[in-house]
């Protein structure tokens, strides 16, 4: 088997850890951009510019409309793409360049900035997410067919992704800001870091990184794709567990800020709270690695959703107040741990899904599986923030303003009862995913002799 770099050693199915790193680097950035949408712009946007709570809430569901539209459309077309550069590579430098500028603009509306604005530099970001994240994540699955690698290169992007949340956070407990509560000049910063960062790692991975093997296969209609959705079993199980625990994901995260910042008192202690939580996903990586390999993927997941549900409970012993600080940094770390494997383990599952699919119909639809999952992650959110955001307007609750016990006990209920009741659901239903370690090996092999029998070069182990 011809080999490109150093992506195998002679006689070795394992990637090389310096394939992984250089692979895994622009997850960074990536993440860079993703936690301020879920967790900081709704309650910014609500606190410095003209756009209200309600508002808010309608536009995160108007804009994830646009990408239900877009990114099936993406996946489909990374797929069929053929050029010098690869499958893969044009669009990942193409949604670079998109997502650059967009996140100058979202991250510095002025004052008088209204629902206008955050809708279009919205869909200006979801636009640049779309063209950059879902090849790049069918390139992942690509890369490697093997349980165990594709593991790894999930826990290596997930590590990266953390890095980013603290890199991200970093920037305002920089020295030059007066305090680390996040306003107009911090939140311009990290945009500015952002931009420097997304070109200059994705440009070292694209040079250095070779996109792996795309298994010969016959091609389909866009329609054949959507349908398939349908008639692969492993990913109807994933895709019901997904939304459940992305659901409880995007309501948790939408509000933690409003529930740091006006509910508790301390926003100018999230910076730091944040930080802890994603210094303790990069931690427990190991850990959840080990899990994996001791009880598959798909159980690591549903274990990992049941602790974050249960953990839940926990803000409710928190009181408001100067003195909440260190009990949510105890609740940040814990949080941290609990939740990293939910960083990795999906894309994992979804590439052994895309095996599945590839010896049921002898068609690879990589970029059009992790599409469906980039969008079912997105609409999470969406939906899920922009629920929450609807019942926190539907009960009375305001920002920045002194609320009544009813308010107060709507705003508990929406935050932590909602969540803890998804997380359960999404558990129950990922803990008889079907495809294990054993399984996934037998429909590896059978991939490679198809693609011998074909006398087409067999995939990248």
């Amino acid at each position: 088997m011809t080999q490109s770099m150093d992506t195998q050693r002679p006689g070795d199915a394992r990637l090389s850890v310096r394939t992984l790193l250089v692979f895994s680097l622009p997850a960074l950035p990536i993440a860079m951009m993703h936690i301020p949408v879920g967790a900081i712009i709704p309650g910014f946007y609500a606190k410095h510019t003209t756009v209200t709570l309600t508002a808010i809430g309608v536009i995160f569901l108007v804009s994830r409309i646009f990408d239900a539209v877009i990114d099936p459309a993406i996946g489909y077309l990374s797929d069929r793409t053929t050029s010098r550069f690869g499958k893969r590579k044009p669009w990942v430098a193409a949604g670079a360049a998109i997502a650059v500028v967009a996140i100058y603009v979202l991250f510095t509306p002025p004052p008088s900035a209204g629902p206008a604005y955050l809708l279009a530099a919205s869909m200006a970001l979801y636009l640049g997410w779309t063209v950059l994240e879902i090849p790049y994540r069918a390139w992942s699955g690509e890369l490697t067919r093997h349980y165990a690698d594709r593991s790894r290169i999930s826990v290596y992007i997930a590590v990266m992704g953390s890095l980013g949340a603290i890199v991200f956070m970093g920037v305002s407990l920089l020295p030059v800001f007066k305090d680390s509560e996040i306003g107009p000049d911090t939140l311009k910063a990290m945009a500015i870091v952002v931009m420097v960062l997304l070109p200059s790692l994705v440009a070292l991975t694209l040079a250095r990184i070779p996109e792996g093997r795309f298994v010969a296969s016959t091609r389909s209609s866009a329609l054949a794709a959507i349908g398939s959705l349908g008639r692969n079993g492993p990913m109807q199980n994933f895709s019901a567990a997904f939304i459940f625990g992305g659901l409880a994901s995007g309501v948790f995260t939408a509000v933690f800020f409003i529930y740091v910042d006006s509910y508790l008192g301390i926003g100018g202690k999230f910076t730091t709270v944040y930080v802890a939580n994603a210094f303790a996903n990069v931690v427990a990586m190991p850990l959840w690695n080990w899990i994996i390999r001791r009880v598959g993927q798909h159980r690591a997941l549903a274990l990992s959703w049941l602790s974050m549900g249960m953990l839940q409970l926990l803000v409710l012993l928190v009181r408001p107040g100067a003195g909440a600080f260190l009990p949510m940094m105890a609740f940040a770390l814990a949080y941290g741990v609990g939740e990293a494997a939910t960083k990795a383990a999906p894309y994992a599952l979804v590439g052994d899904v895309v095996d599945y699919e590839i010896l049921r119909s002898g068609v690879n639809r990589a970029g059009s599986y992790f599409a469906f999952l980039t969008l079912v992650a997105k609409l999470n959110f969406a939906i899920g923030g922009g629920v929450a955001f609807l019942l926190l307007g539907l009960v009375g609750y305001r920002v920045g303003h002194a609320n009544g016990a009813g308010q107060t006990a709507g705003f508990l209920a929406i935050f932590v009862g909602l969540p803890i009741i998804l997380y359960l659901l999404a558990a129950a239903v990922v803990w008889r995913f079907p495809l294990d370690e054993r399984r996934q090996e037998v429909i590896r092999r059978r991939i490679e002799q198809r693609a011998a029998r074909a006398d087409v070069p067999a995939p990248v182990r």
